[in-house]
């Protein structure tokens, strides 16, 4: 059931589109916008930044390839899917392929996008893709980035989803990637 009046959210009018501070991984841009409810004209800053990928990658076992690594927002370690933005002109499959070898030297079968995350679309322009590669298997040397210390675990899928349950993983890309990879047939 429903719940309010008048069908779905109008969108606003922009106004006005101001372009603010630039930092290394995303700008602030300021947009004025006139509300279809009211007519008032409001104010939003907005993060522009790349778009991006994670990577849910199974081996031959079913096993899951995950990275630890310190997120300094955060001040602590982080477990996660292998991620990272995508290239100018790069597509989403070829930024997963590229993260999970640079993160984890692991490479598998062709890629397939299983999803699309909104980052945070109250303030942040970013989308991520979600690529599943089956038949995961060390095949390079890792290519970390000089700011990156990844560690590589493989676990059991079981193992995963305990941790998801437990607190163990609680970055939302990632448990939200590992629940598509359960949608699209994950064993």
């Amino acid at each position: 059931m429903e719940e309010g009046k008048g069908g779905r959210p109008r969108e606003w009018e922009r106004v006005e589109s101001r372009d603010g501070p630039e930092f290394e991984i995303f700008h602030v841009r300021t947009d004025r916008a006139r509300s279809p409810r009211t007519g008032e004209v409001e104010e939003f800053n907005i993060a522009d930044s790349p778009d991006g990928v994670t990577v849910v990658a199974r081996t031959p076992e079913g096993e899951l390839v995950m990275v630890e690594q310190f997120r300094h927002a955060l001040r602590t370690v982080t477990m996660e899917t292998p991620s990272g933005f995508m290239d100018e002109g790069e597509s989403p499959l070829e930024a997963a392929v590229r993260e999970l070898r640079e993160e984890t030297g692991y490479e598998g079968d062709e890629p397939r996008v299983i999803g699309c995350l909104e980052l945070n679309p109250s303030w942040q322009t970013t989308r991520v893709y979600v690529v599943e590669v089956k038949n995961a298997r060390r095949s390079a040397e890792r290519e970390l980035d000089e700011a990156e210390d990844i560690r590589v675990l493989i676990l059991t899928r079981e193992r995963v989803l305990e941790m998801v349950r437990t607190g163990g993983i609680r970055a939302a890309v990632a448990v939200s990637a590992l629940a598509l990879g359960e949608w699209a047939g994950g064993e």
